[in-house]
């Protein structure tokens, strides 16, 4: 065996062997099997003389003295020179009648501590180690902190630190691999590898492996493989050593800067895998795996070891997502990178691109695999949806989405080996999470995208760098580019790091690895991050860092010009050299970050829980708020990977005030994405808030059954923990509106802050600056209004202007019409032909909403039921397929959402109607022009204050368009504008009329619910407003038309680029026989072939199908209605709300869809049964469509439940449920530990069919059950009364009209 460490020498030439076993293990050693053949080692060890200077018994005991100050591990009695030299000679194989220590001894074997003898003077190679052979059942030379052997290669010795220094307290270096090599056999070698490996692996998995049933002891183990070694020449690894090695081996790896997660690293255990198809399969599987947890889990998919002196199955590319690249005549289309891996596959394997032909700069790279290296590989194409890529966008430079880059949703090495115990896995596909800054280089470094310029031009930096000047635009735009590379990640719902955390929490580790552990291999210039680099105390804390080879690890694979030639030989390479990639990178320039001086300021600690955004934004203007008298710090509850990530807990100890803004999702309940953080904080992290200030600020909307239900949740938990909440929680109402509610609690929490003892006085001006905006805020209002400014301009003139016949002409061409500063036309006295060219040339051209959003066209519209189909007011129920060929065929997965931008179903005649009443001469026709001339109001204040000034600002906005799409023209018109209009109304009757409208709640309520006033109307209940009404102040008052989600119904691997959503007109009475129907389900109900719809993609991980397609999965949906308490159904008939099936039965639909495609690969399917929830049977919504399921074993089952079947007793899904002859059904399939359920519905279906289900089993069952993950909701909120004078009713003002979507009220 060799000895990798520090070895020691004794008077009889004999080198000393330490074993890495505890005190109870020592006793349990066999000896009797420790003696070698080999002849040289049969000479016993003479004794010596205990008193002797400098023997190795006193340095023994010199080092045994120093150890056993450092810890209370170490503290054991001093052995006994009998037992020492009985240590000896054991080891060395020596005949001796020195007995072996009893158990509990302090033997040297159980202390790991060894003499370190001087070498003879007279030895000329003195400086080398000389290497024992031990024969089998003797554990190889290991230092007492167990790292095993220590190898120079593949590295150059020490990269970083001291060569000089050992790496552990014993002072073991690295040994040449060469030396290693010539020492030992390689059945020896992979004999002294597999014991270090399990000396290692029962040392730190025995205590927790012991109670398995079926775990051998060290001894019986090692006896198994030695056995093993010598019959076949190898050995098998049990799934606990196979996991706990590939934990390990990233554990030892010097280069990765993410080891903290080591231990939380998964196994796929393929190793039964024996084909090519095989390989592929469990590829995509691994893919899958990690993208259902948005890349927050590490995996690690492991095939079979390579045979001894053999080579193993091979995964050929360097990563299992990677883009292609094409040299088109010089011009290198895609990633440069992987330019000869694209040329080798073309060449060998007839790869010709994607499969429609077309190709661009980010087509995935197919896989290829090898199962048998006497085999031949095999290409398989990778399918987009498997891991959609990541668009890159930035929230605030919307001018970056125009580049339309993309990246990888998640890194996955698979090129490398993996060394455990002597066995050599040659295909090991691993999966992190990125860091921003990985992202960044590979679009920036010249020999990847090179995207620096392209970039900068983008954001219109000048990157053309003039004598004199230092180019730091390249720092700017790279920052840039990091915040939209983290935004786009977050936003995909995909873990991504910033490089601060990420080096901050290694070097943490790293410390807590060298306190405890005593070694940790690290190679400085990888894990150091490259931006920002001396941000960090780790950029000079590890420049002493060692660098060496510890096994397990991953080492660098055989690359795929070595397999390419063992398969098909050496192929011509005169191109390849030719078009070799300059492998140079840019030096980046690192500045150092001077924190600005904050003593004075208290911490201020703000904890958000976001899922569409909406809370998020507001907890960045709470930050903004307090930024002047706090120092302010934020911690993304949803954002944090690891309930080992200690970083939020320290920014909570070292905080004055812990603020929680968190939303509201499903029925109530936090942001799944940030239950992890929430859990680990108050369960598991003791009484860390207890005494501490803390304040709650929740979002939610009183549309659902439970508002605000998370807010109230923390202020429980924070209740139970001993803290404090300095004011009362608030709670901001999508309904009423979260801006002046979150205004007004804003200002309560700075006055308390203001009036505490410790307030600085940062904290008192702000508090005195916060009362003077209150009291002054209508005047602030009415002075917003006078810096806005719109120039109007007709068509004809913008058309004539943008011409280049025209454009080339000289002259004046007129005057403008005119422009309006607070609503009084002015007379504009620049020409304008250069007006009109300046705007034109200055604004971005682009349609405001478009940005960021998706534009498909409608395929086919199907009307499936419902009476009325011809009336605008009519119930309906409608199937639309969309084309996705025209936004870039974007992925998506059964169960995500769309988030559909709505059209206002206003006739051109109302619309003009509407215009003309405003104050000025304004046509449909013509276009506006926007500017805000107060300076003193950031862009990202007048984002919150005015969002239809920022949105639209200095852009040519055509009136129709804006009217018809981007205003919420008809949503209610706010109290606070009514009681504005009241100063601009002629008439003194409506002048009355509008400001008690705008002054008491109840009147305001009352005629809203019954007389809808809407925008639209406005003129037609007060005719004194015409022409008193301008732009400038719609914008301030009037709302955006916001998006509605809706649940995709379809699945991408059937219907190929095309989307179907499943839409039910929305319709509400608010008393009388009047209807009315909702904003986008009347518009996606009325669109035509051809028409464009402008949405948004959203992924739902959390309503996806099993991966497993046999998983047993149980469904249950309605629509609104169905799942309503007996009491409340004539509360539902008075109103006469008519929301169809579909509402429920969307997503549903898109799964069954994803079960047949499963089916039609031969996959098998596990049971399935469905809970259908329908009005009666003549509805007959996709009836037809489920029998034929059923009949294709598809579904198993299928229950029809109706409410209101003509003759028949009504029945709901979940009385069905609760029958004696479903729960025998259904019970069993709750309790296997596989199964899943799906809810589609109301707020109220999802709460009685939990209810149902816990009957079933047991509340404690549930709870665990829906903690693992398999309880699948996707609620909407129920229609609740408000008072007497009618229900509420809020599709027009917020996003509450979807189609069997949970939409997060945040």
């Amino acid at each position: 065996m060799i000895n990798s460490n520090v070895v020691a020498e004794v008077p009889s030439a004999k080198l000393v062997k330490t074993s890495c076993v505890s005190n109870s293990e020592t006793t349990n050693d066999s000896d009797s099997d420790s003696k070698t053949t080999d002849a040289s080692e049969k000479q016993s060890a003479e004794p010596q003389d205990p008193k002797a200077q400098d023997s190795p018994y006193n340095e023994f005991l010199d080092l045994l003295s120093q150890k056993n100050g450092e810890g209370a591990s170490c503290k054991v009695k001093d052995p006994s020179y009998d037992e020492f030299v009985g240590l000896l000679s054991a080891d060395s194989g020596a005949e001796t009648a020195k007995p072996k220590p009893a158990a509990g001894s302090s033997c040297p074997v159980a202390t790991g501590l060894v003499p370190r003898a001087r070498a003879p003077e007279s030895s000329s190679d003195s400086s080398r180690p000389v290497h024992l052979h031990l024969g089998p059942g003797n554990s190889s030379g290991k230092c007492p902190f167990r790292h095993g052997t220590v190898y120079a290669g593949p590295y150059p010795g020490y990269v970083h630190g001291n060569p000089k220094r050992g790496i552990c307290p014993r002072g073991c270096r690295p040994e040449l691999n060469s030396e290693i090599a010539e020492s030992e056999t390689p059945k020896k070698t992979l004999l002294r590898e597999a014991t270090e490996y399990i000396e290692l692996y029962y040392h730190e998995r025995r205590d927790e492996m012991k109670g398995v049933e079926g775990f051998a002891t060290k001894e019986e183990r090692m006896a198994e493989i030695q056995a093993s070694i010598d019959s076949t020449g190898t050995y098998a690894h049990t799934f606990d050593e196979l996991q706990h090695g590939a934990r390990v081996a990233w554990r030892n790896s010097p280069k990765c800067s993410n080891r903290k997660y080591w231990q939380q690293l998964k196994l796929l255990d393929c190793r039964d895998v024996t084909t090519n198809r095989g390989m592929y399969d469990s590829c995509v599987r691994h893919l899958e795996k990690a993208m259902s947890c948005g890349s927050s889990e590490a995996y690690v998919t492991v095939f079979r070891p390579a045979p001894p002196e053999k080579d193993g199955p091979r995964i050929w590319n360097d990563q299992l997502l990677q883009y292609a690249s094409y040299n088109n005549d010089g011009v290198v289309l895609g990633d440069p990178k992987n330019l000869r891996f694209t040329e080798m596959l073309e060449e060998r394997f007839g790869w010709t691109g994607p499969p429609d032909g077309k190709r661009g700069p980010y087509d995935y790279l197919p896989l290829v695999v090898q199962a048998d290296p006497d085999g031949p590989p095999k290409l398989f194409d990778l399918p987009l949806e498997v891991a959609p890529p990541v668009h890159i966008h930035h929230h605030k430079y919307s001018e970056l989405s125009s580049l339309n880059m993309r990246w990888y949703p998640i890194p996955a090495v698979c090129a490398m080996d993996m060394d455990i115990g002597g066995l050599v896995y040659t295909a090991v596909p691993f999966n992190g999470w990125y860091a921003i800054t990985e992202v960044v280089r590979d679009l920036t470094d010249e020999t990847r995208y090179n995207l620096l310029r392209p970039i900068a031009d983008a954001l219109g930096h000048d990157a053309d760098t003039k004598p004199g000047e230092a180019p730091l635009w390249i720092d700017h735009v790279m920052a840039i580019l990091g915040e939209a590379v983290y935004h786009s990640f977050k936003a995909a719902k995909i873990a991504v790091v910033d490089h601060f955390n990420l080096i901050n929490m290694f070097y943490d580790w790293y410390n807590d690895e060298m306190k405890y552990r005593k070694y940790c291999p690290v190679n400085w210039k990888w894990v150091i991050p490259p931006m920002s680099s001396s941000a960090s105390p780790a950029y000079l804390g590890l420049n002493q860092a060692q660098e060496y080879t510890l096994k397990p690890n991953y080492f660098v694979g055989k690359s795929f010009l070595q397999l390419e030639v063992e398969s098909f030989g050496p192929r011509d390479r005169t191109k390849a050299v030719n078009d070799l990639i300059r492998a140079v990178h840019l030096a980046l320039v690192f500045k150092r970050m001077i924190s600005r001086f904050r003593s004075r300021k208290q911490p201020v600690l703000i904890i958000y829980a976001s899922v569409t955004g909406n809370a998020a934004t507001y907890a960045s203007d709470l930050g903004a708020i307090l930024r002047s008298g706090c120092n302010v710090s934020f911690v993304d509850a949803c954002g944090v990977n690891s309930s080992l990530d200690q970083e939020p807990l320290r920014l909570i100890e070292s905080s004055t005030l812990t603020i929680f803004v968190s939303s509201t999702q499903g029925n109530g309940e936090l942001p799944s994405l940030s239950q992890k953080f929430f859990s680990n904080l108050f369960d598991h992290s003791g009484h860390l808030l207890k005494g501490r200030n803390c304040a709650v600020l929740g979002f939610g909307s009183t549309a659902y059954p439970v508002f605000c239900g998370a807010a109230a949740h923390l202020s429980s938990k924070l209740a139970e923990q001993g803290a404090q909440e300095v004011v009362v929680r608030g709670q901001c109402d999508a309904v009423e509106g979260e801006t002046s509610a979150f205004y007004q609690w804003t200002s309560n929490l700075v006055t308390t802050l203001a009036n505490m003892d410790n307030a600085s006085p940062f904290m008192l001006k702000l508090a005195n600056s916060m009362e003077e905006s209150t009291a002054s805020s209508l005047v602030q209002q009415r002075n917003l209004m006078r810096s806005i400014k719109i120039e109007l301009f007709t068509h004809e003139e913008v058309e004539s202007a943008a011409a280049k016949s025209y454009m080339r002409r000289s002259g004046s061409m007129g005057s403008l019409r005119g422009s309006f500063t607070g609503g009084v036309e002015e007379k504009h006295e620049m020409p304008r032909r250069e007006r009109i060219l300046k705007i034109i040339k200055s604004s971005s051209q682009q349609e405001t909403l478009a940005k960021n959003m998706l534009a498909g066209r409608v395929i086919s519209r199907e009307d499936l039921g419902g009476s009325g189909l011809g009336s605008e007011v009519g119930r309906k129920t409608s199937v639309l397929k969309i084309d996705l060929k025209s936004c870039g065929d974007p992925p998506y997965q059964p169960g995500d959402h769309v988030r559909v931008f709505p059209r206002n179903v206003v006739s051109e005649h109302h619309l003009g109607e509407f215009i003309g009443h405003l104050s000025g001469d304004i046509s449909l026709l013509d276009y506006m022009y926007v500017t805000f001339e107060d300076i003193n109001m950031p862009k990202s204040e007048l984002a919150v204050a005015l969002p239809l000034v920022h949105d639209n600002l200095e852009q040519l906005v055509p009136m129709g368009y804006f009217f018809e799409k981007v205003v919420a023209l008809l949503a209610p018109i706010p109290m606070q504008a009514l009681g504005e209009m009241a100063e601009l109304a002629t008439s003194k009757k409506e002048k009355v009329r509008l400001k008690t409208l705008g002054q008491n709640k109840t009147e305001y309520e009352r005629m809203n619910s019954f007389n809808s006033l809407k925008w639209l109307g406005l003129f037609g209940w007060f005719p004194s407003l015409s022409k008193q009404v301008s732009i400038p102040f719609l914008l301030c008052n009037m709302k955006r038309n916001h998006p509605r989600s809706y649940s995709i119904s379809s699945c991408k691997a059937i219907v190929g680029s095309e989307l179907h959503l499943c839409v039910g007109r929305y319709l509400y009475s608010c008393g009388g026989s009047r209807k009315e129907a909702g904003i986008c389900s009347s518009f996606l109900t009325s669109v035509e072939p051809g028409d464009e719809i402008l949405f948004k993609l959203e992924s739902a991980p959390s309503f996806h199908h099993p991966l497993d397609p046999s998983c047993p999965v149980i469904f249950i949906c309605a629509g609104t209605g169905e799942s309503l308490e007996p009491g409340l159904d004539f509360l539902w008939a008075q109103l006469t709300t008519c929301i169809t099936i579909s509402q429920g039965f969307a997503p549903i639909r898109g799964l069954l869809m994803q079960r047949s495609y499963f089916q039609s690969r031969g996959q098998k399917l596990g049971a399935a049964y469905m809970f259908f929830g329908s009005r009666c049977s003549r509805e007959g919504l996709f009836h037809d469509d489920l029998r034929e399921l059923v009949n294709k074993r598809v579904l198993t089952k299928c229950y029809m439940c109706y409410s209101r079947e003509p003759g028949q007793q009504r029945q709901h899904t979940t009385d069905k449920l609760q029958s004696a002859k479903m729960k025998a059904i259904i019970a069993p399939i709750l309790k296997r530990g596989d199964s899943h359920v799906f809810i589609c519905g109301s707020a109220n279906l999802a709460e009685q069919s939990k209810s149902a289900l816990a009957e079933m089993t047991s509340e404690t069952y549930m709870d665990d059950f829906i903690a693992s993950g398999r309880l699948h909701c996707d609620v909407f909120g129920a229609v609740t009364p408000t008072s007497s004078s009618g229900p509420r009713f809020v599709d027009e003002i917020m996003n509450t009209e979807r189609s069997g979507i949970g939409m997060p009220m945040d």
